[in-house]
């Protein structure tokens, strides 16, 4: 059993700025944190007996890599306050997380155990038509939930095709009903968040243009550029961070399945057409050239 700061610890050391308050003071062991890896991805294997976990906008703003966390309760229950919504989950509920909103998790001192796995966001929205719906417990009677459980056992079969567990989550958690016009959002904020998330959805688009995004969202280019320049960016510029940030993830993963990737298939897959103009941008972002980056988290994988 960890005591608490070692638990907290392995938290943000795993899963990013999650702030963990105790729910008593002392020594005394208050849970486990066991880290495993399946399909590519990080699953975080925790039990605990504290009070919460807390999402803060300067968490948020600390961490580089953004995910979708797919929380599945094994026992106990944990209270959920995330995009809006406040679920209970309860043994065999599902809940998507996103690490780029606050959240806050309640335990309130009682045991609970509950896998986190860590879904890379970029990879999950790349190409989808829709967001997946953020916040909204599913339920162990899903049609798809036994399936879910099989394809992360630990135990479980040879390793599935690459794109099929984002394939999985985007249809098992597929929003009941997306918005189709920012004008629907009540602030600036929610609009903004609207905006970008369609922007991420279209990044493999190597023609994708403010005047494509305006049609989308339902508002004039003079509109959106004005809510960019807000926001301290530029359609352009957010753009190419995003691509930047999608052929990352891309080689992360690949390090974790030890791959060795087409460099150029990635940058085009993600909506580059000029690959020199894409090696000097991820030079100037992550300080190394992209094969730089899949070396050194292969090295880290081969350390861990």
């Amino acid at each position: 059993m960890m005591c608490f700061d070692e638990w907290s610890n392995c938290v943000l050391a795993n899963c990013g700025h999650y702030y963990s308050r105790p729910v008593r003071t002392g020594r005394g062991g208050i849970g486990d944190f066991r880290l495993r890896n399946r399909h590519g991805v990080d699953i975080a294997e925790m039990n605990c007996q504290i009070d919460r976990i807390e999402r803060l906008r300067a968490g948020i703003r600390r961490d580089d890599s953004e995910y979708l966390f797919l929380l599945l309760q094994k026992t106990g229950e944990m209270g959920v306050i995330h995009n809006g919504r406040e679920e209970v989950l309860r043994p065999g509920d599902g809940l998507l997380m996103d690490s780029t909103r606050t959240a806050e998790l309640r335990f309130e001192g009682r045991d609970a155990s509950f896998s986190s796995v860590h879904l890379p966001r970029e990879l999950c929205l790349e190409g989808r038509a829709d967001a997946p719906a953020i916040g909204r417990r599913v339920s162990p009677g899903h049609p798809l939930h036994s399936s879910l459980m099989t394809l992360l056992a630990e135990n479980g079969a040879d390793e599935t095709p690459a794109d099929y567990l984002f394939d999985f989550i985007g249809l098992m958690f597929r929003a009941e009903r997306s918005p189709t016009s920012a004008a629907g959002f009540r602030d600036r904020h929610g609009r903004f968040r609207f905006i970008c998330e369609t922007v991420e959805r279209h990044l493999p688009d190597p023609d994708f243009s403010v005047e494509q995004l305006a049609v989308m969202v339902r508002m004039s280019r003079r509109q959106l550029q004005r809510d960019f320049c807000d926001n301290g960016t530029t359609f352009t510029r957010f753009l190419f961070e995003r691509r930047l940030k999608l052929v990352a993830s891309h080689l992360r993963r690949a390090a974790q399945l030890d791959q060795q990737p087409s460099i150029s298939d990635l940058a085009y897959r993600a909506g580059f057409n000029d690959l020199s103009h894409f090696n000097r941008g991820f030079r100037q972002r992550y300080d190394m050239s992209p094969g730089g980056y899949h070396a050194d988290h292969a090295r880290r994988r081969a350390n861990h």
